[in-house]
């Protein structure tokens, strides 16, 4: 499905029809999360499991985890199990992560990011038959359409002229948040951090579509974190804050749909992760978490 549209309509569902997805569906989505599990196997210290049983994971968790503390009910949850505490594994875990999210929305299913590993080891160990590694969730389900309309979000562009003819100063505003994405002078550099890049500059390098459409990766709280730093042929992945483990796992987002949208424009490009394995948190200000060849 065009990646440009995912981009534009995906959204974090909060609420889902109470009954199950059809058996047909719960077998594809399990064929999915095995090809992801057995490609990495070996290679990573994640992997995924589903929860069919949605209801057992909403009452062990309510109250204790969820988005923003308030725990999503849905009909089944796919569990993100991280074995180290590397950044490397987190941020891969999250890119990951994202396409099932968009399996899910080709799929006319919803889903929702949840982070859950600030809640006790027991509770966690209790969620997955005594594996207390289940940090994220992915609640998944119908959407309750009715529920939906009532929230509905509209994405529009604040600005003095639309993307064609003012794109490097348009900043894009999601109406329920009341928040704006950054403008491509604040997440992209040239040669160096914090030295900025044109609009001309990115026009050049044929790269001005590729970061109007990725600018709107979707990321916690509309932080985002991640920031790349171009270069002749090359581009490079940074994140702020990188010992914020939030963070890393909005920059795994990004990275994905910078790889989406590559491919949907055309740009042969290539990446592969830098951040290396003895590295965990660090305070600093930012981290470059992959090398993107363009």
């Amino acid at each position: 499905m065009n990646f440009r549209k995912f981009l534009t309509e995906v959204q974090s569902i909060r609420d889902y029809e109470g009954k199950s997805i059809s058996e047909k569906s719960l077998n594809e989505i399990k064929t999915f999360l095995e090809s992801i599990n057995t490609s990495i196997a070996g290679k990573e210290s994640f992997s995924f499991r589903i929860f069919e049983k949605g209801i057992d994971v909403f009452n062990k968790l309510e109250g204790v985890g969820g988005y923003s503390g308030i725990m999503i009910k849905s009909p089944h949850y796919i569990g993100l199990l991280i074995n180290d505490n590397r950044a490397k594994t987190e941020f891969l875990g999250a890119y990951y992560m994202q396409s099932i999210v968009k399996k899910l929305y080709d799929m006319d299913l919803g889903s929702c990011w949840i982070d859950i590993k600030d809640v006790s080891k027991e509770i966690k160990a209790e969620l997955s038959n005594g594996n207390e590694d289940v940090n994220y969730l992915l609640a998944f389900g119908n959407i309750n359409k009715k529920a939906l309309k009532e929230k509905s979000r509209t994405l529009k562009v604040q600005s003095g002229g639309s993307y064609k003819t003012n794109p490097y100063g348009a900043k894009a505003t999601v109406t329920d948040t009341d928040t704006s994405r950054l403008s491509l002078s604040e997440i992209a550099f040239l040669y160096e951090w914090g030295k900025e890049i044109s609009y001309d500059d990115l026009q050049m390098r044929g790269l001005e579509d590729l970061f109007l459409y990725i600018r709107n990766a979707p990321s916690y709280k509309n932080k985002q974190p991640s920031r790349f730093i171009i270069k002749d042929g090359e581009a490079q992945l940074a994140v702020i804050n990188p010992h914020n483990r939030q963070n890393i796992i909005d920059a795994g987002i990004m990275m994905y749909t910078f790889e989406g949208m590559t491919k949907e424009l055309g740009i042969p490009s290539s990446w592969h992760c830098t951040y290396g394995d003895k590295e965990t948190f660090s305070e600093k200000e930012y981290a470059i978490l992959a090398e993107i060849s363009l």
